[in-house]
């Protein structure tokens, strides 16, 4: 039996008329900034900035291919793991690995999405991957680009930038 809260039915109301499909928090973790009626100046809100639909999606993925597999306690066969790419040289044939590694962990572990193609491009002189990950979000019918980072140099994986693109 579910327990109704009457102080919290507008706040309910608030969220069922909704214009997204897919939430999840920013991964920066900073407040929400919302101008309020009679402020001139926008000021801190209550809420953590969220990401929605596609940037949601980004995030997502950006999470999958960042973890390694045994890392999360209660999923432990999730993740890709590239960050085991940072310490191998820079060239075709391991460009060709992550690719694989990348379209493997998103055909098992992101639904969402339909991958229409995916490029690496190695850039050895700045020991650098740029991962660009063409997918379409299924239930938006939305055609997506986003773009990430494997920077052997600084040992990082990164999100450069998630656009929404025409077919």
């Amino acid at each position: 039996m579910a327990i109704k809260v009457k102080s919290l039915k507008d706040l309910s109301d608030q969220y069922s008329v909704k214009q997204y499909v897919y939430k999840d928090l920013s991964l920066d973790i900073g407040l929400e900034k919302t101008l309020k009626s009679g402020f001139s100046k926008s000021v801190p809100g209550k809420d953590i900035q969220a990401s929605l639909d596609a940037k949601a999606i980004s995030n997502s993925l950006l999470n999958l291919f960042n973890t390694r597999p045994g890392q999360r306690f209660l999923f432990p066969e999730y993740g890709v793991d590239l960050l085991k790419y940072v310490f191998v040289q820079i060239n075709e044939t391991n460009g060709d690995a992550i690719g694989n590694a990348i379209l493997h962990g998103i055909e098992k572990y992101e639904p969402r999405i339909n991958v229409e193609n995916i490029e690496i491009t190695a850039i050895p002189d700045d020991n650098t991957y740029i991962i660009d990950v063409y997918y379409t979000i299924r239930i938006l019918s939305q055609f997506i680009k986003s773009s990430f980072a494997i920077d052997t140099k600084e040992q990082s994986f990164i999100s450069l930038s998630t656009d929404t693109l025409t077919k």
